[in-house]
């Protein structure tokens, strides 16, 4: 079946022969332009290098660059399933893909001594490395599988998404209908490896016939999948000058934070996309006075990424956007959100079934059929007095006061909830804050402040996402025995907020 990302790359190809399509580093670390003739050439010499090697699975790890987007689109061409190995996978991890999956080619970072699973290289793909994989697994990737995107989960165990080219048409051809006119420049900054990003960075502008800058890490600032240097940022955004970007909150507060000491860096921004995380509205509407267009989305792998995004044609602060044309989206009985239209094959083994994707989110649709989120639907918490509240909310809410500082909400059965953080300058004084914006059911009633919460293990899966059960039942026990003062042998600090300092250790 030949996409319509193909496609497009044929006819720009022939159309505009000599528009640039990527600009970003190769294998050596050289910064290239690829023209749209240029790419389509390439696309179809790595094609047949990937058919000649008998490959019908190939796992695909590298910092964003060139090769690894020639890659991808070859395989794409070929009919090829791509499976996206993020470069800060554990190790247990990208044995449970390569395991899972069964890929037949491993392509890109992969050392000749890794594991037991690296067998002979067979030389290189657009300038990666290529090896062949040593695994006895079967093929547990559903019929019509094109890409295999694997979400780390709350447990840390990466479970394997099947999407078919059709998904991924679907999804890429709605988005670019909707911001056609808005872009010509995309700068790309999450891991490629992300699906989001994939399909933003590489396909989208692709078949809008834009330019489309692909860099590693170490140089847009974004390193692995939490480590960020700002600098390295600004110096992107200056060198690249891009229209669109895709931003998780955090990357939306540096830019916030770059653009307030250098207001030109925003002048030739048009779209930049926010998602990944809920987003409070007070963080989009300081974006928005800093002359950042900021526009709130959302997505999940299951449903081939974007399901729903704010434009500037239809906007409204506070939500998510309205669903993308090719999905079609309802609130069940118990609040929770369910679309259908570009729903995922299944999981690794486990084929969708159902008509409506239960999406595990908690929803509100309006009249104008924007949604807005609430939260994760397993996540709610339901206080002493019966009120159902979602932590995502108030954490979201938390982000503009204290931006990268831990702050998880617990709450379950308790007559006030409880935050846990770490301490920082006028700490209790932007709680205070913060509370005066959430209704009286939602406010922060007592501080849990520790050194530092990543250093709790159990409460973290590898990827470092928090196991909020783990978490809940370790603060529920504290704050039922006023004796203690330590959780998991760190000192904690109990403040009542609004209220001096009761307790310290």
């Amino acid at each position: 079946m030949m996409t319509h990302i193909i496609q497009a790359i044929e006819k720009w190809s022939k159309e505009t022969p000599d528009h640039i399509a990527f600009v970003g580093h190769d294998e050596t670390g050289e910064l290239l332009s690829i023209s749209y003739q240029q790419l389509e050439a390439r696309v179809h010499a790595v094609a047949k290098q990937l058919k000649a090697a008998d490959a019908t699975a190939i796992a695909l790890r590298a910092d964003n660059r060139l090769n690894w987007v020639i890659v991808d689109l070859a395989a794409m061409y070929s009919g090829i399933v791509v499976i996206p190995v993020p470069t800060f996978f554990s190790e247990s991890q990208v044995q449970h893909i390569l395991q899972s999956s069964a890929a037949d080619i491993l392509i890109g970072e992969w050392a000749d001594d890794e594991g037991h699973y690296v067998g002979k290289q067979l030389g290189t793909m657009a300038g990666l490395n290529a090896y062949q994989h040593l695994t006895s697994a079967t093929k547990a990737y559903l019929p019509g599988t094109q890409k295999i995107t694997f979400t780390s989960g709350s447990t840390g165990a990466p479970k394997g998404v099947c999407l078919s080219a059709d998904n991924i048409d679907r999804v890429s051809l709605s988005l670019a209908d909707s911001i056609t006119g808005q872009a010509s420049r995309h700068l790309i900054l999450l891991p490629l490896s992300t699906l989001l990003e994939n399909i933003t960075g590489v396909y989208v502008p692709l078949l809008l016939g834009a330019t489309s800058y692909v860099v590693s890490g170490e140089h847009t600032g974004l390193m692995g999948s939490n480590q960020f240097d700002i600098s390295r940022f600004m110096i992107a955004l200056t060198q690249y000058r891009p229209h669109s970007l895709v931003l998780t909150p955090a990357l939306l507060i540096a830019l916030l934070s770059l653009v307030k000491q250098f207001p030109e860096l925003a002048q030739t921004l048009t779209f930049v996309a926010v998602g990944g995380a809920r987003v409070s509205a007070s963080l989009m509407a300081a974006a928005w006075q800093l002359g950042i267009p900021a526009y709130e989305g959302y997505g999940l792998s299951e449903c081939g990424s974007v399901v729903c995004l704010n434009t500037p044609i239809q906007n409204k602060a506070g939500t998510s956007g309205c669903v993308l044309p090719h999905i079609q989206a309802r609130i069940a009985k118990d609040g929770e959100l369910e679309v259908k239209g570009n729903n995922a094959l299944g999981y690794l083994g486990e084929p969708f079934t159902e008509t409506w994707l239960a999406t595990g989110d908690l929803a509100q649709v309006d009249d104008d059929g924007f949604i807005t989120l609430m939260g994760r639907k397993k996540n709610l918490i339901v206080t002493a007095y019966g009120r159902n509240v979602s932590p995502e909310w108030i954490e979201s809410e938390a982000f503009t006061y204290l931006q990268t500082l831990p702050f998880f909400v617990v709450g379950n059965d308790l007559h006030s909830l409880c935050a846990v953080t770490q301490q920082c300058s006028d700490l209790q004084h932007k709680v205070s804050v913060l509370n005066e914006l959430l209704p009286d059911y939602a406010r922060i009633g007592c501080l849990l402040v520790l050194d530092n919460i990543q250093g709790i293990t159990p409460w973290f899966t590898a990827n470092g996402k928090i196991r909020r059960n783990l978490l809940e039942q370790d603060v529920t026990r504290f704050l039922m025995d006023p004796s203690q003062t330590q959780l998991h042998g760190q000192p904690v600090t109990r403040i009542n907020v609004n209220s001096e300092l009761t307790t310290s250790s």
